[in-house]
């Protein structure tokens, strides 16, 4: 439950492209200072990649993953409550990074009760892409405790190239399915809102932000992601939702 809350998703920080890890810890910093909200959410692929929480001992003080603990162990020292939700990319991420950060790591999906009595449903949104049906076997695959307890067994590096070629894979699919089998699938997005007794649906992942009606007549805002020029996220409080 929140009064006020600021959510974003999709940001792929990388240690590849630093000028996006000061863009959006520029904005989080700005935004915080000036929404004063009470709980900051980020709703899934903060990274791009996560291989495995023990990237934290070997970051390097000017890497994204330290830069991003460092400014959220700031917030929270500023009283704002933090949420980091799973994304595709960043499934991986665990209790060392959550503690690092003063953060709760969310279950997706789940429901966001604002004071106002509004009831947000919450979730990164690639499980809601069903007609997707390729990624979804994938995905149980990548989040079943035998894959993930194998993998984390392998060396850093070992991971890290995985991770790379597993990139790879997934833009190269991307590029030959359409944009309406990667989408959310409207029928199971109005179910899973009303199962869950919320009165509107609030998701990231497939970076097509912006608000619509679905099927049950209640609202769908996407996030935005951070590929230039994009940015930005949603702010929730008693008014209701807004794009910032």
């Amino acid at each position: 439950r929140t009064r006020s809350a600021l959510l974003c998703s999709d940001i792929h920080l990388s240690n590849d492209d630093p000028e996006l890890t000061d863009r959006f810890l520029g904005w989080l910093e700005r935004e915080s200072i000036r929404l004063k909200p009470e709980s900051i959410i980020i709703l899934g692929d903060c990274f791009d990649a996560w291989v495995g929480d023990d990237l934290l001992d070997a970051a390097g003080p000017n890497t994204c993953e330290t830069r991003l603990v460092t400014c959220l162990e700031q917030l929270a020292q500023r009283g704002h409550a933090l949420y980091i939700m799973h994304g595709n990319r960043d499934f991986l991420l665990g209790d060392q990074f959550a503690n690092a950060c003063a953060a709760t790591l969310l279950r997706d999906p789940c429901v966001l009760s604002v004071d106002s009595g509004l009831k947000i449903l919450l979730t990164h949104g690639d499980q809601l892409c069903t007609a997707d049906t390729d990624y979804q076997a994938f995905r149980r695959q990548l989040r079943a405790g035998p894959w993930q307890t194998d993998f984390l067994s392998k060396p850093l590096a070992q991971r890290q190239e995985v991770a790379r070629d597993l990139r790879m894979q997934s833009e190269h699919e991307k590029s030959v399915k359409s944009m309406a089998i990667m989408d959310v699938t409207d029928a199971d997005a109005a179910f899973l809102t009303d199962q869950l007794g919320a009165d509107l649906l609030l998701h990231g992942h497939t970076h097509r932000p912006g608000r619509s009606v679905m099927s049950n007549g209640k609202l769908r805002w996407v996030l935005p992601d951070w590929a230039p020029p994009h940015g930005g996220g949603l702010w929730v409080d008693a008014a209701g939702i807004q794009a910032i």
